[in-house]
């Protein structure tokens, strides 16, 4: 009895996921509009259904939700000037040639790769690593007979990892505006995750058979 009164009182909070991946799997909105579907559907629930989120709670709620998107549209910018400096020097280009001049075998180049992509996702923002590396990086994985799948997991994860790595880790400061927990203490404990993390990044270069199993 107790189990179906919760599941009755949680059922408006469990439609969210449905509402959000039935959207974006039939097609009828983007990830980034589910969110703002998400929004507004917690925020109707929130108001009407269980009725404890006053207009007066809204409006800290929203002031609060600007100054973390401020914190990282400033992170976000200054990791676009960090890709337009890297761009205009030419530098991926030149770490491409160094890492042909280490070695010809494709999985030593994948793994220098990796590191390059760690590193670029520690100091830069998601899409302007992708649209800075991938130029660079992908005829050289055609060149060496690598599976673009397996390439595309590799740099997925890699700046994935990259984004909850100190010192920048943009996903930490999110989760510091969020929670009001200081960047050094959530920084000390994702450190058992992140080795966890970087373990199956080095199985997915390794073994891409295993990309092949969890896709398939």
């Amino acid at each position: 009895r107790n189990l179906w009164a919760t599941f009755k009182q949680s059922i408006w909070g469990l439609l969210m996921p449905l509402i959000i991946l039935g959207g974006i799997f039939s097609g009828y909105f983007t990830p980034s509009e589910a969110a703002a579907v998400a929004v507004v559907y917690s925020m109707i629930v929130s108001m009407f259904v269980y009725r404890d989120l006053t207009l007066k709670e809204l409006g800290k709620i929203m002031l609060g939700s600007a100054k973390t998107s401020a914190i990282i549209m400033i992170i976000i910018a200054c990791s676009g000037v960090f890709g337009w400096v890297l761009a205009n020097w030419k530098i991926p280009e030149a770490v491409a040639q160094a890492i042909l001049s280490i070695s010809s075998n494709k999985y030593i180049v994948l793994f220098l790769i990796a590191i390059i992509i760690l590193i670029a996702g520690i100091f830069m923002e998601t899409s302007s690593a992708v649209i800075l590396l991938t130029p660079v990086f992908l005829p050289l994985m055609r060149a060496l007979g690598v599976d673009l799948v397996h390439f595309g997991v590799i740099f997925t994860v890699g700046i994935s990892i990259g984004m909850i790595t100190p010192p920048v880790a943009i996903n930490l400061f999110v989760g510091s505006s969020i929670t009001g927990i200081p960047i050094e203490q959530i920084a000390k404990a994702v450190w058992p995750y992140l080795l966890g993390l970087i373990v199956a990044f080095l199985l997915y270069i390794y073994m891409p058979l295993f990309i092949s199993a969890l896709l398939f």
